[in-house]
C-alpha cells in the first residue's frame, strides 16, 4: 500500500479540513517556518504509528473539540482475509472510495485529555436501507437475512459469501458515500482494520532538531539487532558456556553452605542455591574514528550524517522484519551540510524511490534541494501558503513549483519549463477558470490552442492582496516573461466607486505588463450560469456563498463543480475576450 492523500482537521494550525496529496515516489514541502510542514509529518506518525495527539495538538480555533486525521491508501492488495476464515477483495465489500482508493479516518475527541480515536472507513456503500448494514450482522443474522430474500451460498458459515450474494441479488443497486465505524462491525468484520493495518507502510520521522549523539536511539537499534541476531545464529554456543558458568556458580555455592553447616547446622539446613534467572547478555558501545574520537566529538554536519544513516537501517530492518513498504519523513536533509553533502543526501534518497515499496517526503530551505527535486520528481512538489491570518492552503499542482521557487529566492524561467507568457492569478480556482475557458472554447472551434498548448503558465500568488504586492514591488520582473493580471473585481454593486482591484489594473503602465484583467462581475462565480447550480444571483451578488449554501460544499469548491459545467454558448464575452488577448 501507498499513502495517496492525508486528510488533516483541527490539528495544530490546520483549522478545519486540509488535504494533502502525495506522489507515489518523493515529495517535497516548501512553506515558510510555522507554514505547518513539520505538522503533515507529525499527524502521518500519529496515524500509521497508532499514536494520540496531545490536547494542546487541538486547534483552539477549531468549531468541533475534535481532531480528525484521514489517510487514503493506493495500491492495494488484490486480495484480504476479510473474515477470520475466508479471503474476499475490498472492493466486493464495499469499502473503496468513490476513487477506488481505501479511505481511513481516526477521530480523537478532546475533553480533559485525548480520547482513543474512534475509526471508520470512508467508503461508496449501498444505501438502499435493507443491505446497509451488512458488515454489522453476524453470521446468523447474514443468514436470515439471505434466506428471506431468496439467496443462498455454498458456505454458511463464511459471512463474505452472504454479503457478497445478498448485494448480487440488488437490481438497482445504489450507493454513496459513507462513513463506518469499525466499532458498530460484527466481531468477526472488526478484523478488517487489524488486517488491513498489516499492509500499511512504516513511517519514520528524521526531525530537524533532534539530538545528535553516539547514545541516540537510531545509532543503537539497528546494532543491537546485529547483536540479537549475532546471539541467535550462536544461541547452542550461550547455552554451553550458560550450563558451565551455572555449574561453577552451584560448586561455590555448595562449598559454602558445607562451610555453614560445620559452623551452624540449622541455619545451613535452611538454605539451598536457586537460580532466579539465566546469565544476562548486554553489550554497550560507542561509535569512533580510526583515531579513537568518538562521534560525539565530530562536527555537528558529520554527527547529523552518520545518524541520518543509522536512521536508514533502522527503517530497511523493521521493513524486512515485517515485510511493509517504508514511508521516509525527512525533516531539512541539508540541516548542518555542506552544499557537496547536500547532493549526496538528495542522491541517496532518490535512489531509495527506485524500490517501489518505498516513499519519500523531505521538507526543504533548501533551493539547490528544490531544484533536484524539480529536475527528478516534478510532480512532488507541495508548497504550503499562509496569509496574514495565518490561514493554510497546500498547493499540488503545477503552480506549487514556481509559488516554491519565489518563496526560496530562485524564481527564473527554467522554473516555468517552456512557458513563454505568465498570468498572475489569486488561486487554484481562477487558474481552473481560465483554463478551462480556454478548452472550452478551443473545443467549439473558437480558438485554435489551449493555454497550456500555447505555453501559458498560470501563477496563482495567494489573493489579491498578493497580486498587488507583485505589481507594486515589481516582484513580476523577476520571472523574465510577459506578464498579464487577472483579478476578481470583489464590486458589491454597480454604482460602488472603484475597487482596489480596478484602481490596480487601471495604473498598470509597465509594458512588461502586457494586459491586466478586472472581471466586471464581483467574482469568477458570478459567471457561473445559474441553471447549473440551482441558485439565482446577480453579478455583484456573493454567487459563492449562495452557491455553497444551497448545494451544501465548501466555498472554494465552488468554481471547480460547476465551471466544468459551462459551454462555450454560456460563456460571457468578457471571458472570451480575455482568452483572446492572453493567447494573442
Amino acid at each position: 500500500m501507498k499513502l495517496k492523500s492525508l486528510k488533516i482537521k483541527n490539528y495544530r494550525s490546520y483549522v478545519g479540513e486540509h488535504k494533502i496529496d502525495f506522489d507515489e515516489r518523493f515529495t517535497a514541502f516548501i512553506g515558510k517556518n510555522d507554514a505547518g510542514k513539520s505538522t503533515v509529518f507529525d499527524a502521518l506518525d500519529i496515524f500509521i504509528g497508532n499514536k494520540k495527539p496531545d490536547i494542546s495538538d487541538w486547534s483552539v480555533t477549531g468549531e468541533e473539540k475534535i481532531i480528525e486525521i484521514t489517510a487514503i491508501f493506493s495500491h492495494l492488495p488484490v486480495d484480504i482475509a476479510i473474515d477470520s476464515s475466508a479471503t474476499t477483495n475490498l472492493s466486493d465489500e464495499y469499502l473503496l472510495n468513490s476513487d477506488g482508493n481505501l479511505e481511513i479516518k481516526k477521530v480523537f475527541k478532546c475533553g480533559a485529555s485525548v480520547a482513543a480515536p474512534e475509526v471508520i472507513i470512508v467508503a461508496n456503500y449501498p444505501n438502499q436501507e435493507q443491505i446497509s448494514v451488512l458488515h454489522h450482522l453476524n453470521n446468523k443474522g447474514l443468514k436470515e437475512m439471505g434466506e428471506k430474500i431468496g439467496v443462498t451460498v455454498k458456505d454458511k458459515k463464511i459471512n463474505h459469501l452472504w454479503r457478497k450474494s445478498i448485494w448480487e441479488s440488488v437490481t438497482d443497486m445504489r450507493t454513496e458515500t459513507t462513513e463506518l465505524k469499525i466499532e458498530d462491525f460484527d466481531t468477526k468484520a472488526k478484523a478488517i482494520y487489524k488486517k488491513l493495518e498489516e499492509y500499511m507502510p512504516l513511517v519514520f520521522v528524521f526531525r530537524a532538531d533532534r539530538e545528535m549523539t553516539d547514545s541516540e536511539a537510531e545509532a543503537k537499534d539497528p546494532m543491537q539487532i546485529a547483536v540479537a541476531e549475532a546471539q541467535l545464529a550462536l544461541q547452542s554456543d550461550i547455552e554451553t558456556i550458560q550450563n558451565k558458568i551455572q555449574e561453577r556458580v552451584d560448586a561455590v555455592a555448595s562449598l559454602a553452605l558445607e562451610k555453614l553447616r560445620e559452623m551452624h547446622p540449622t541455619l545451613a539446613s535452611q538454605l539451598k542455591p536457586v537460580h532466579k534467572s539465566k546469565p544476562k547478555w548486554s553489550f554497550d558501545y560507542k561509535i569512533e574514528d580510526d583515531k579513537g574520537v568518538a562521534l560525539n566529538k565530530r562536527g555537528s554536519g558529520t554527527r547529523r550524517l552518520v545518524l541520518f544513516n543509522f536512521f536508514r537501517a533502522q527503517a530497511e530492518q523493521a521493513s524486512e522484519k515485517q515485510g511493509k513498504g517504508i514511508i521516509y519523513a525527512i525533516e531539512e536533509p541539508e540541516t548542518s551540510q555542506h552544499p557537496d553533502n547536500q547532493i549526496l543526501v538528495m542522491e541517496a534518497l532518490s535512489e531509495l524511490t527506485r524500490d517501489p515499496s518505498r516513499q519519500v517526503m523531505i521538507t526543504t530551505h533548501s533551493p539547490e534541494l528544490l531544484k533536484m527535486v524539480a529536475n527528478n520528481f516534478d510532480d512532488g512538489i507541495r508548497f504550503i501558503q499562509t496569509d496574514e491570518d495565518e490561514n493554510r492552503e497546500i498547493i499540488s499542482d503545477k503552480s506549487a513549483l514556481p509559488l516554491a521557487a519565489k518563496a526560496l529566492g530562485i524564481l527564473s524561467k527554467q522554473m516555468f519549463g517552456a512557458a513563454e507568457k505568465v498570468v498572475l492569478v489569486e488561486g487554484k480556482g481562477d487558474c481552473f477558470f481560465l483554463s478551462h475557458s480556454a478548452k472550452v472554447m478551443k473545443n467549439a472551434g473558437e480558438i485554435t490552442q489551449t493555454l497550456e498548448e500555447a505555453k501559458v503558465a498560470l501563477l496563482p500568488v495567494g489573493g489579491c492582496h498578493q497580486v498587488m504586492q507583485w505589481v507594486e514591488s515589481e516582484k513580476y520582473k523577476e520571472l523574465g516573461f510577459s506578464t498579464f493580471v487577472f483579478l476578481d473585481s470583489d464590486r458589491e454593486s454597480s454604482s460602488e466607486p472603484q475597487t482596489k482591484s480596478e484602481i490596480l489594473i487601471s495604473e498598470l503602465k509597465d509594458p512588461l505588463l502586457l494586459a491586466g484583467f478586472v472581471t466586471k462581475r464581483r467574482e469568477i462565480e458570478n459567471y457561473i450560469n445559474p441553471e447549473h447550480t440551482g441558485v439565482k444571483y446577480s453579478s455583484f451578488d456573493d454567487a459563492k456563498l449562495s452557491i455553497s449554501i444551497h448545494n451544501n460544499i465548501s466555498q472554494k469548491q465552488v468554481i471547480f463543480d460547476y465551471w466544468e459545467k459551462i459551454t462555450a454558448d454560456d460563456m460571457d464575452e468578457e471571458i472570451k475576450a480575455v482568452i483572446r488577448q492572453i493567447l494573442n
